[in-house]
């Protein structure tokens, strides 16, 4: 059959009559591309050959079919290099081919050592001819282009249309062999009319070909050569507009002055069988379905030792393999039909099976109907607790169904069935006697029994819902028993988490949060959670205290103390932790040594109390005692000292003892390690001249002088200190008559102490 190029004609001619003298041209010869479908008949040795002639109705119908061949027809440049140059398809080339199948008639091809062998041919719009054979001799591709070409139509073919043709072509194997082989070819259309086979109808004319052929072989090896001349084959050839193989085609051989039928072919459609849709995709074991195949191709009504053909549908496994197929259903037929079949009872449950139809005479494999089908069974119903049954008001317990596929649920609790409990599993919360039952097509099932037991909670309730209380101040939460039950099992939570100790029906609760009970009834197990009581902890920030000065001070001094201001708060100062009456304020002035502090007390009564704040008061050093000797004044004490003269600091005046003459009230200061520090009481020095100086003793004199002064009556060392006590000179007086001189020392009041006496005198330096 031509796939791809064979006009639109319908297979099937049903006519009455003998049709009309038709003719054929080369539209009706293999083009490339075509595929061509014949199908070999089983041998009918007597089938009427003889009768022909215009106007012919042969009848061929009762051919039993067998085997389907199938031929490609292929452009020459599709076979190989050498062949598309050698046959190429141009007009000066004498061996041109414009068609090629694979394969040769050389014979006993098999035995020579070719391969990948090609058959050429060329079609025109006056001959259809055979110009060559190509194969791989060796490896080799070799040509073997034929010396005279075979004329197998001339064209156009008619009714009474004769023709001849020689052929001759020859083929060698280099040390091996040589082979030719030469024809001649008589054609002749002796008839016309309307042919039946069982592919249907058809108008036609008949060719008859005779051949006769003839064989030399040489065998190089053996230096042997001889000729054989093969039978006369006789080939019979319906050929019918629209088909580029003929409608039927029998072969014969003359053997001993009679012809034998050594092929029948006829063209017939491609086998195949499909199922038809729509075929149920749900079934269950036992259940009848129909199955609608159509099938094209021939197919054998049946006859001498051919038996006539049977359609079976067969089921595929679960996975849609066909391996081991069960039949499920058969009818005898060469047509479509339908076939009614049964799915065999004990079919195991699968989502993935198949139906096909295959046939058997001939034998032909169809396609499946290439959707899945879905063959249940007749559940089994099975019900499961995920855990226990007997279950706390409030639990669950879930129920699982027996798994299975493609079914409903419907569960039932005391025989009653749950509204929209559908569901493979059910979530049980209340008590009672369940059961599942599970349906599809193929039936029901209910499952047995599973009791459900609900166990009470050991209900509390906590005795008040909020609760305040001052940060350290703990206070009393207790619950009410309100079912009674026992033995139970406390423990308190703090915002979720257990209260160390707290294993009693009350608690003395003192951290702010959620307070919640959790009662488990030993026995049932069951646990039930009170509400939450909130505790308010009031919880101030303890006050801190502020120096305003340093709180280490010499006695006598003072620092205040504050801390800051709350709204609505009361206060009270502290020293050593004895109440300061009337330190009720924010800051208080302390001049005793101890440790203060502060409470703060908000409108709650809750108090917070600060850090001590230390004063230390260091003691003041005994007051000083000036006494004077002559002009110098000494004072009492360890030191430093520090002279004041009028109140004002002498400069310099840090030690112990003061040589002044100058009269005026004089102070001094001590002061201790920690800066403490006593001050004499004032000293009035009243002072008109030289301290200690006698008439006839020592004389100093000028005084006051420009710095020269004279000194009388003296022997011995002496010290000369300044106003601030300080030594400006030393000496020794060696004559009664001696020269002291400060016009370096700068003008001011000097004191000159003889060391040999102890007097002392002032001099004035101008």
């Amino acid at each position: 059959m031509h796939l791809r190029t064979l006009p639109a004609l319908p297979l099937l001619l049903c006519t009455l009559n003998t049709g009309a003298q038709v003719t054929i041209t080369d539209d009706e010869m293999p083009h490339a591309g075509d595929q061509l479908v014949r199908t070999r008949a089983f041998l009918n040795p007597f089938l009427d050959l003889a009768t022909t002639g215009p106007a012919q109705m042969w009848d061929y119908s009762g051919l039993s079919a067998n085997t389907q061949e199938f031929s490609d027809q292929l452009d020459v440049s599709s076979t190989n290099l050498v062949y598309a140059l050698v046959y190429a398809n141009v007009f000066f080339n004498p061996n041109r081919a414009n068609v090629a199948t694979e394969g040769v008639d050389i014979p006993f091809y098999q035995l020579l050592p070719i391969t990948d062998p090609y058959t050429f041919f060329f079609r025109s719009s006056s001959e259809y001819k055979k110009v060559g054979f190509g194969a791989q001799i060796a490896g080799i591709p070799a040509p073997i282009i034929f010396d005279e070409k075979d004329v197998i139509y001339e064209l156009p073919i008619d009714y009474g249309n004769m023709s001849d043709s020689h052929s001759a072509w020859q083929v060698s194997v280099p040390n091996l062999a040589h082979y030719g082989y030469q024809q001649d070819r008589h054609n002749e259309v002796d008839g016309w009319g309307t042919i039946s086979t069982p592919a249907g109808n058809f108008d036609a004319l008949r060719v008859r070909t005779t051949l006769q052929g003839q064989d030399t072989i040489a065998i190089d090896t053996l230096s042997l050569g001889f000729t054989i001349d093969r039978p006369t084959v006789h080939e019979y050839k319906w050929l019918s507009p629209g088909y580029r193989v003929p409608v039927l085609q029998v072969n014969t051989m003359e053997l001993f002055g009679s012809e034998l039928i050594t092929d029948i072919w006829f063209y017939d459609a491609p086998r195949a069988i499909e199922v038809v849709q729509p075929l149920a995709l749900s079934l269950c074991p036992g259940q009848t379905v129909d199955v609608p195949y159509a099938a094209t191709g021939a197919y054998n009504t049946g006859g001498l030792l051919i038996p006539a053909n049977h359609f079976t549908a067969q089921l595929s496994d679960a996975n849609g393999d066909f391996t081991n197929a069960v039949d499920i259903g058969s009818i005898t037929s060469n047509m479509d039909g339908v076939i009614n079949a049964v799915i065999p009872p004990g079919t195991v449950y699968g989502t993935g099976y198949r139906i096909r139809v295959v046939s058997n005479s001939p034998e032909v494999i169809g396609s499946d109907n290439g959707l899945d089908i879905t063959i249940g069974a007749a559940p089994v119903a099975g019900i499961a607790a995920m855990g226990p049954t007997t279950i706390c008001d409030g639990s669950t317990v879930i129920l699982e169904a027996q798994p299975a596929v493609g079914v409903d649920h419907q569960w039932r609790v005391d025989g009653a069935e749950i509204p929209g409990a559908t569901d493979p599993s059910y979530t049980a919360t209340a008590a009672g006697d369940y059961t599942v039952v599970i349906m599809n097509d193929c039936g029901a099932d209910t499952s047995m029994v599973l009791t459900v037991l609900v166990n009470d909670l050991p209900a509390h309730a906590l005795d008040t819902t909020t609760v305040q209380t001052c940060a350290g101040v703990a206070v009393p939460i207790t619950a009410v028993d309100l079912t009674g039950q026992a033995p139970l099992d406390y423990q308190w939570m703090l915002d979720g988490q257990p209260v160390s100790g707290g294993n009693a029906i009350g608690l003395l609760a003192s951290s702010e949060g959620v307070y919640s009970l959790s009662i488990t009834n030993i026995i049932t197990g069951c646990m039930y959670v009170t509400d939450g009581v909130l505790l308010d902890v009031d919880t101030i920030a303890a006050p801190t205290i502020i120096a305003q000065d340093t709180t280490a001070f010499c006695e006598g001094a003072s620092v205040g103390l504050m801390t800051s201001a709350v709204p609505g708060a009361s206060y009270q100062w502290s020293l050593d932790g004895t109440p300061l009456p009337n330190g009720t304020t924010t800051q208080v002035v302390v001049s005793d040594a101890g440790d203060y502090a502060v409470q703060i007390t908000d409108g709650n009564g809750c108090a917070a109390t600060s850090a001590p704040e230390t004063v230390t008061v260091y003691p003041l050093p005994p007051q000083p005692v000036i006494i004077q000797s002559a002009d110098t004044l000494f004072a009492s004490g360890p030191g430093p000292f520090q002279w004041y003269l009028y109140g004002s600091e002498i400069t310099g005046a840090t030690d112990s003892l003061l040589l002044t003459g100058a009269a005026g009230e004089y102070t001094v200061t001590v002061t201790d390690t920690t800066g403490c520090a006593s001050t004499s009481d004032p000293y009035v020095l009243i002072s008109t001249g030289l301290v200690g100086q006698a008439q006839d003793a020592i004389s100093v004199h000028p005084i006051p002088s420009d710095g020269r002064f004279t000194i009388r009556q003296a022997t011995g060392e002496y010290v000369v200190y300044d106003a601030m006590g300080r030594i400006v000179r030393t000496g020794s007086i060696t004559s009664l008559t001696e020269e002291l001189d400060l016009t370096t020392a700068g003008s001011g009041t000097y004191v000159l102490r003889m060391l040999d006496n102890g007097e002392t005198f002032r001099l004035v330096v101008r």
